[in-house]
């Protein structure tokens, strides 16, 4: 193609938006994950016990499922962009406020209300994808998972030795921090002529009639439910062989197979996105995974689980990425909106059940039996969703 004046100022709005995508999406997980490595200090200073820890971490998670149907009446509302800028603001404050308060009642109120912000935008996102990049809404979607990705190893990692040096080693002024990048993004969000609007009437929440609410809600549940379970338990498997010294190593490797899988996502141009292959790959390799590094000790055991942690991330990138391109513009917040809800509630629940088989049964590594299971069940049972390659030529969702 001629590169003519028209066409290098499409590429530079193309390109600005992308990058706009990538920076959003990584305050999808840094307010939540951010909390982890600072835990230790806010249970000091408000007392909390090491359930109320925890659950600082695992509350926005629920949040974000029980949200997403009020996120699907915002878009309908106000639009996607507003409602990401509205979710990012939400986010931010409320993320910084937590640090500004000596009440543990009052830090849970404000995480509840960071989830729900997370919430908005997190759904709004491909709504946003599909209006601002017509004909290349899957590679968008890849690029903002990447910001997503991203954001996970910065909120774990960046926080102590970085954010912390820059707060004066003080855990609220660190979150407060974190805040700030998030509430210049909603501003930037809103900038004239990048406004992604829902074309025509647009219903006001998930539709639970359609199948591949449920259907892609599942197979979300199960990549995110392996992530989360081999992260929560990793621990506690690592302990219970004598091999706690490897802990330090094998998390960070672990939770770097994200961005591995992001950026492999990206280099392939979502070319895998939805085609039936790569997604019944990755789920029977991530279950394998798992399996694998739950009954298997050593260095076996652990390239199980960067196996399961690449795998699940992949099939992650591959549903999220979905609903910007196999459903029109006015039903993508209703798809994204109802697959969160179904996806993230089932994956808080498989983890649970699997630590509850552990107690009963006895042996660690009966915490992964459940996750597994239940996405090989799905494997099985067969994907429909999985062949929506050729939807591409029906909405202008070309890779």
């Amino acid at each position: 193609m001629t590169v003519v004046k028209g066409y290098s100022a499409w590429s530079a709005r193309q390109t600005g938006i992308l990058c706009l995508l990538w920076t959003t999406g990584l305050f999808l997980r840094i307010p939540v994950l951010a909390v982890s490595p600072l835990a230790g200090r806010i249970a000091e200073d408000l007392k909390l016990s090491t359930t109320g820890t925890g659950a600082l971490t695992i509350v926005p998670v629920v949040i974000l499922a029980l949200a997403a149907p009020l996120a699907v009446w915002a878009i309908a509302r106000i639009g996607p962009a507003r409602t990401i800028a509205v979710g990012l603001l939400l986010s931010a404050v409320l993320s910084a406020s937590r640090g500004w308060t000596s009440s543990a009642v009052v830090l849970f109120a404000a995480t509840i209300g960071m989830g729900i912000g997370i919430a908005l935008f997190q759904t709004a996102l491909p709504s946003a994808v599909q209006g601002w990049l017509p004909a290349q809404a899957a590679m968008g979607s890849a690029v903002y998972l990447n910001g997503m990705m991203v954001g996970e190893l910065l909120g774990a990692r960046a926080t102590l030795p970085v954010v912390m040096p820059l707060a004066g080693q003080d855990w609220r002024m660190a979150l407060a921090l974190w805040a700030i990048p998030a509430a210049v993004i909603a501003l930037l969000i809103l900038l004239p002529g990048e406004q992604a609007k829902p074309g025509g009437p647009t219903p006001f929440s998930p539709d639970w009639s359609d199948g591949r609410t449920w259907e892609l809600g599942l197979w979300l549940a199960g990549s995110i439910a392996v992530f989360f379970s081999i992260n929560a338990y990793m621990d506690v498997t690592l302990s219970a062989r004598g091999n706690a010294a490897w802990l330090g190593v094998l998390i960070v490797a672990y939770n770097a197979t994200a961005l591995l899988a992001s950026l492999a996502m990206l280099w392939w141009k979502a070319a895998w996105i939805g085609r039936l292959g790569p997604d019944v790959m990755t789920g029977i390799a991530a279950a394998v995974g798992m399996i694998g590094f739950g009954l298997v000790p050593g260095p076996v055991g652990y390239l199980c689980a960067l196996v399961a942690g690449f795998t699940a991330s992949m099939q992650l990138i591959l549903i999220m990425s979905l609903p910007p391109v196999v459903t029109e513009e006015a039903n993508v917040a209703r798809l994204t909106g109802g697959i969160t809800f179904v996806g993230y509630l089932v994956a808080f629940a498989l983890p649970l059940l699997g630590g509850l088989l552990s107690d009963a049964v006895g042996g660690v590594g009966m915490v992964f039996i459940p996750t597994a299971v239940f996405i090989l069940t799905l494997t099985g049972v067969g994907r429909k969703s999985g062949g929506y390659a050729e939807c591409y030529s029906d909405i202008g969702g070309k890779v």
